[in-house]
């Protein structure tokens, strides 16, 4: 089973893969090399507050769900209640820091007004909304709704921002105006997607959380486990985005719109290892054999290699592929693409070995691994960033999911009861059960 689903995540992932690049290319034409840095910067902030609010629930609600260790009712009552409170504490907060006239630290220059700050709340709300339904369906191993709803949902962004794109074509428009157009469709894409969670909730989950004693009894269970996700998540955010910041802050915003640019196309390709975690993690948390370690090893070499050829491809054909679909002015977005990607391969790895620490309960050593990453990204940004600019940044980065990727690799076979140091290469073995089990599924 979890073999099947692998595959056919990874298949489903394929056509979503393209057609993100599809959306991506038009919404970054429609943004233009003066806006796309500050969009980013925009959503790297709301992103920040999905983080720092919504305390690593999703991880907590896909291992207490899928172990059994709590009813799914007590589970979707004390998430729900979480999402409930951060979520009026982070509104509280917005509106209190706009009124004390220091929401500047957060909000772009020029977009500093109400409007912009509503925007950036609906953002965080629908996306932890979605992000908490998605866990349940995670939980009960239901990959092929959500592998439907991603391509549901890729085929509307792919359509709407090409449309989007050809309307404003004869327009005269502003950078802010160009910000807003892209803010507001992303606004609708975001409603549209939750609607669409929403009634497959009803439909296929209908937990009707519970609000009662028990809960109050097992929330510090469930926060205890969620706090070490949360942490790791938070210094993790960090790693991924914090490079943004620091080029914000010693570069202007077209070298912010070039980074930001490199660092959105490798995150599509990590997006892929994020969707095989998320199918491997069910599994890992219900189980506690020797398969499972077999298993996981098995999908580690295959994972692997598949990513070493997406980043050679990825690499190799940059060159005109950037230009061409971007424009000739995000030229300067090629070189620290190709050193981001490299970095993002070992992130990759990275996030499966990850979940096999989570699933272990063994969630500090990934904390600890992705502190000293940080620690990596800080030093070498403001070290190389000043000198080379975002090429600077691109290889900060790189150094800092080497170090990770290192020390979370030695963590796994020297934490875990993992019987092989080989979860890179793919074996003889490994191939003869990856055709078993495809023409198993092309039979079916």
């Amino acid at each position: 089973m979890l073999g099947r689903n692998l595959i056919n995540s990874v298949l489903t992932q394929i056509p979503v893969f393209i057609l993100g690049i599809v959306s991506g290319v038009f919404s970054t034409r429609i943004l233009g090399e003066e806006a796309k840095g500050i969009f980013s910067l925009f959503q790297a902030n709301y992103l920040l507050f999905l983080l720092i609010f919504s305390f690593g629930i999703q991880t907590g609600v896909v291992y207490f769900v899928s172990s059994k260790k709590y009813t799914e009712q007590v589970v979707a009552g004390i998430s729900s209640a979480i999402f409930l409170v951060s979520s009026s504490i982070l509104l509280g907060l917005l509106f209190t820091t706009y009124y004390l006239d220091i929401s500047s630290f957060y909000l772009p220059e020029n977009y500093n007004t109400i409007p912009y700050l509503i925007s950036l709340f609906v953002l965080f709300f629908l996306s932890f909304f979605n992000n908490l339904i998605t866990s349940f369906f995670q939980a009960r191993s239901k990959f092929n709704i959500i592998n439907r709803v991603s391509i549901i949902n890729s085929v509307i962004n792919a359509a709407l921002f090409p449309i989007l794109y050809f309307y404003l074509q004869e327009k005269q428009i502003t950078v802010v105006e160009k910000f807003n157009y892209v803010l507001v469709a992303t606004l609708i894409l975001l409603l549209l997607n939750s609607i669409i969670w929403f009634y497959l909730y009803m439909k296929q989950i209908t937990i009707i959380p519970q609000f009662n004693a028990a809960i109050v009894n097992k929330i510090k269970g469930f926060v205890t486990y969620s706090l070490l996700i949360y942490i790791g998540m938070f210094v993790n955010f960090f790693n991924y985005r914090l490079d943004l910041w620091i080029v914000n802050h010693y570069l202007d915003e077209k070298q912010l719109s070039y980074y930001s640019l490199a660092a959105n196309i490798v995150q599509i390709i990590l997006y892929l290892s994020v969707t095989i975690a998320s199918v491997i993690l069910p599994k890992l948390s219900n189980s506690n054999d020797d398969k499972r370690l077999i298993l996981f090893a098995q999908i580690s070499r295959f994972s692997f290699s598949f990513f070493f050829l997406l980043v050679v491809i990825a690499f190799s054909t940059s060159y005109f592929i950037i230009p061409l679909m971007y424009g000739e002015e995000f030229t300067p977005t090629i070189i620290p693409f190709q050193i981001l990607s490299i970095g993002i391969l070992f992130s990759c790895i990275t996030q499966l070995f990850s979940m096999l620490l989570v699933s272990s309960n063994k969630n500090i050593f990934n904390i600890i691994a992705c502190s000293i990453g940080l620690i990596f990204t800080v030093v070498f940004d403001i070290y190389l960033i000043p000198k080379f600019n975002i090429n600077g940044a691109a290889i900060a980065t790189l150094i800092s999911y080497f170090a990770i990727f290192i020390i979370t690799y030695i963590f796994v076979i020297t934490k875990t009861t993992i019987k092989t140091n080989n979860l890179l290469i793919p074996t003889k073995q490994d191939v003869v059960y990856l055709y078993g089990l495809v023409m198993k599924s092309y039979k079916k």
